[in-house]
């Protein structure tokens, strides 16, 4: 499906998985396709994804929390290159703010700003 460290752009990534081209966590009926991430906001990732408290992130976060398959993850490297690091699938979803802040130091949000945080895992393909 996707090529490890290649990178490609939202509508490669979208003609392959579907989704919103824009959200950093894609659905496509019902679930989840893939992370779409930049650095400064998951400073971790693809270990921690950090789900903001807006209410698309915290919906996909939740959505996501609940899938038992991996989804392709992607690193934004340019404003609309991302590099394919590979496929991970969740292990753990923190809600509770104290038990997100070890995974958010450098991303700008406080806690409050933070609705969870997945702990993914590598998946091989």
């Amino acid at each position: 499906m996707f090529e490890l460290n290649k990178e490609y752009s939202r509508e490669n990534i979208h003609a392959v998985v579907g989704g919103n081209k824009e959200s950093f966590l894609p659905a496509r009926q019902g679930k989840i396709v893939a992370a779409c991430l930049r650095a400064e906001l998951n400073p971790l990732a693809p270990e921690y994804i950090v789900c903001n408290s807006g209410s698309a992130a915290r919906a996909a976060g939740s959505t996501l929390a609940r899938q038992t398959e991996a989804i392709p993850v992607f690193l934004r490297q340019d404003s609309d290159r991302y590099r394919f690091i590979g496929n991970y699938a969740v292990q753990e979803s923190y809600t509770v703010p104290d038990e997100c802040v070890p995974y958010i130091q450098g991303t700008g949000f406080s806690k409050q700003q933070i609705s969870r945080v997945l702990k993914m895992r590598a998946v091989k393909a």
